[in-house]
């Protein structure tokens, strides 16, 4: 993808941010804005990079929220759009390097450069140092989770345009990618400067340099966690390393979003609507899958994700009983079908639907769970029901779920004492822990161990489905302008199918 000219077209940078300078001095102060500044704020850059982060929970505003009804959470109440899986084929990178990893690059660039490093559209941010590792660690956290996504992407050689003339960079293995994000995790965490801060442009973390921190050393665990099956004494070396740096631990660690007024939450837009999103017909429920799980577990999560007092309407039943609660299976095999089985389900609850809600995006509970996995599989000396139970508890706690205490002492909830068995104990509660949360590390989630098991539907069938899609498959856009590099990344790491059917690297799996 001709990643740099895309940005020299369209930044500015990042869409009216600044009037950042791109090169064109040829004409003069025939470009020059005497009411913005020519060189960026690194703040401002930050601050729209940040709120990219949103879309790996509810997706975008586009309408499909794919994450979430490929992992059990959502479905469709009104027509069977989404349920065949044949709208959702594509995912674009475009964005993400054209304006996300492009001003955290150029923010890293200011504060290294001797002649930018000290003016003040650079240090009205915070330190060098910690501009410069916190931009890492988000970076780190955009690329982590595009491979993911798709597999082999753009990485050694995606902004190398301006300075060696590579406008159509290659795709780089996964394996690659994630050993050049471990090592520059690693090293951002050794920049980063507790003794300040940065302002609150950062909308992440408020500036907040020790939960940076922790953030970096839980996305180490994340990729290192997703390396058992493929290269396990890496992953264990890896892992291990990060954990000695310590991730997040409590439930305000998390890596969470806030919509702000200029951005209505998601859910605000599906579900309840407003005068911009009247149209969407209030169409995406609770799935099944989720609504079920946690009837059967006895969770009193169930109470705290939903609603029968919503924009559903008012559902029959006792709002305290588990057995009032029902989802909607996804990909029904007709829109009557759906209808006939939304007729009582249940809303998503009213603290999603806010205009301005809070969801999480990486949160403690998952980084205590996914280090519960690895000190059961000996990666790490800890003691894995402890860390299986502080993570149930972060849970409930974000959630403001009730009855932790019971939840912990049944002996279905009960840490197994067989390996195997609580490892599927584990991730099982990293499902029950990640609704509207966690989206595409719920996906790797499944992609790994098949939990939860979901179910293909008369729908999907018809239209030749057998299993949920293990990767999304590049868009037009990103094969279009580098047709030779994404041929060979397709032939050489996706045997010569770009297929949502084929396995990004580290999904070895034999589970599904």
């Amino acid at each position: 993808m001709n990643y740099i000219k895309y940005t020299i077209a369209a930044l500015a940078i990042s869409t009216g941010l600044s009037g950042c300078s791109i090169g064109m001095d040829d004409f003069g102060d025939l470009n020059s804005n005497p009411n913005q500044p020519d060189t960026p704020y690194t703040s401002m850059l930050f601050t729209y990079s940040g709120r990219y982060v949103r879309y790996f929970t509810m997706n975008s505003e586009s309408y499909d929220p794919w994450i979430m009804l490929w992992t059990g959470y959502l479905s469709e109440s009104i027509n069977n759009q989404y349920g065949p899986m044949q709208t959702t084929v594509s995912f674009s990178t475009a964005d993400y390097y054209r304006y996300v990893i492009r001003n955290l690059n150029t923010i890293i660039e200011m504060n290294e450069n001797e002649e930018t490093r000290n003016t003040v559209a650079v240090t009205s941010f915070g330190s060098n140092d910690n501009q410069i590792a916190v931009a890492r660690t988000l970076r780190a956290f955009f690329f982590m989770t595009l491979t993911d996504i798709l597999g082999p992407i753009p990485y050694s050689e995606a902004f190398r345009g301006e300075s060696d003339g590579i406008w159509t960079p290659r795709f780089d293995s996964q394996e690659y990618i994630y050993e050049a994000l471990d090592t520059d995790l690693r090293e951002a965490y050794t920049q980063f400067d507790e003794a300040s801060s940065l302002t609150e442009a950062d909308i992440l973390y408020q500036g907040d340099i020790t939960r940076w921190k922790k953030f970096n050393a839980s996305l180490r665990m994340m990729m290192a966690i997703k390396l058992a099956d493929v290269a396990p004494e890496t992953g264990q070396t890896r892992f291990a390393a990060a954990y000695q740096d310590g991730g997040m631990t409590e439930v305000e660690d998390g890596f969470h979003y806030t919509f702000d007024s200029n951005t209505d939450a998601y859910s605000w837009m599906y579900y309840v609507g407003n005068m911009n999103y009247s149209s969407a017909g209030r169409n995406f429920v609770p799935n099944a899958v989720i609504v079920n799980a946690l009837k059967e577990y006895r969770d009193n999560r169930l109470f705290a994700y939903f609603d029968l007092e919503g924009y559903k309407g008012s559902r029959e039943g006792d709002p305290d009983n588990f057995d009032s609660y029902f989802g909607v299976p996804f990909g029904l095999e007709s829109n009557s079908a759906v209808t006939q089985a939304a007729a009582n389900c249940c809303s998503v609850a009213a603290t999603y639907c806010e205009p301005q809600a809070t969801y999480g995006v990486i949160t403690t509970a998952r980084t205590l769970l996914v280090e519960a996995e690895a000190a059961e599989l000996g990666w790490i000396d800890a003691n894995p029901r402890t860390l299986y139970e502080a993570g149930i508890r972060a849970s409930f706690s974000l959630s403001g779920a009730q009855g932790v205490d019971e939840y912990l002492a049944s002996d279905r909830i009960t840490l197994s004492a067989n390996r195997d068995e609580a490892l599927r104990q584990i991730v099982m509660q990293r499902f029950l822990a990640g609704f509207l949360t966690d989206g595409i590390e719920t996906w790797s989630d499944w992609r790994r161990y098949n939990i939860p098991e979901l179910p293909v539907e008369q729908g999907q069938a018809n239209e030749g489905i057998t299993v949920y899609p293990y990767r999304m498959q590049y868009s037009d856009t990103d094969k279009q302008y580098n047709v030779e590099n994404s041929d060979t990344a397709i032939n050489d790491y996706l045997h010569g199918n770009d297929s949502r059917w084929e396995r990004v690297w580290w999904d070895v799996s034999d589970n599904i």
